[in-house]
């Protein structure tokens, strides 16, 4: 559980690495507006920013151990902006 009440990034780990930016982002509007799709050097894990909390929250309640591409999910809070400051 996240404490930070700023915090809109979710950390997105064991996605199959043919699963592309604008793939992963078509798939992650559904649950609001995204600020960015992040790909770190490191495989298997992406980082999606949303506009608002509430978005964040319901991404990672709703495809949390769901399949993507070829591989199951699992989404977690990533590190807010104001962390990172």
């Amino acid at each position: 559980m996240d404490t930070d009440l700023t915090n809109t990034t979710v950390y997105i780990d064991n996605l199959d690495p043919g699963v592309a930016e604008e793939g992963l982002r078509s798939i992650f509007l559904q649950f609001g507006e995204i600020v960015y799709v992040k790909i770190p050097a490191a495989k298997g894990c992406r980082f999606v920013q949303f506009v608002n909390r509430t978005s964040a929250e319901e991404a990672i309640q709703r495809m949390h151990g769901s399949q993507i591409g070829l591989t199951v999910v699992h989404l977690s809070w990533g590190k807010s902006t104001a962390a990172k400051q």
